[in-house]
């Protein structure tokens, strides 16, 4: 079964950095201050940059944001010494949050969620030394409750649930080294009957019972 997961990982890992109009600067003591100095940045397809670094070395310190060439804010994020760290927002064009991630020193740590434009969450996590860990919830954009995976090492590894978007139960099972079920898969119908139960390894399942 595909989940959305690793399709919202891709996008998480993209480069990118901050935008403007938001508080000051986190984490800057005022003896600090006086080293830093504002810069901004046109990129070459039109977003502006606009971040604080220190004079002395020339890194990145404090808020950092990236605007659309239309002037909306599509990133806001914090640096300590050139890199991410701390609480990293990316919007999209219309303004709505897109993601909300979370960094300790240039590595995932933390809390992530991802929402559908409009405002609605559509993922959500924690990442523990750079690695997706534990629980991670997928949801419809309904609100309704899609999926509940376990992972470990941005892997699926663990008991997984699905739910068909009335919020019955869909599928129960678990997941073994990624996305390749592993034993007993239990599959149900729009009304929460179960339907067919499968016996499976490492992906490859058959099916031992079937609802006639």
């Amino acid at each position: 079964m595909r989940h959305l997961f690793f399709l919202l990982l891709l996008a998480t890992f993209a480069p990118g950095c901050g935008a403007p109009g938001t508080p000051a600067d986190k984490g800057v003591q005022s003896g600090e201050a006086a080293n830093l100095e504002t810069i901004e940045n046109t990129t070459e397809d039109g977003y502006l940059e606009r971040f604080s670094r220190r004079k002395s070395d020339y890194a990145r310190h404090g808020a950092y944001y990236k605007l659309n060439p239309a002037g909306q804010l599509i990133e806001l994020a914090h640096f300590e010494n050139d890199t991410l760290h701390g609480e990293r927002i990316l919007f999209y064009e219309t303004g709505d949050t897109l993601q909300i991630e979370h960094y300790q020193k240039g590595s995932f740590e933390g809390n992530y969620r991802a929402f559908y434009p409009g405002g609605k969450l559509e993922l959500e996590g924690v990442y523990v030394g750079n690695t997706m860990d534990g629980v991670w919830k997928g949801y419809y954009e309904s609100g309704q409750l899609k999926e509940i995976v376990t992972f470990r090492e941005n892997e699926e590894n663990g008991p997984f649930t699905e739910y068909h978007p009335n919020g019955q139960l869909k599928a129960e099972g678990y997941y073994q080294n990624g996305d390749k079920e592993q034993g007993l898969l239990k599959l149900y119908d729009e009304n929460g009957q179960l339907t067919k139960t499968m016996d499976c390894n490492a992906g490859i399942c058959r099916t031992v019972w079937k609802a006639k």
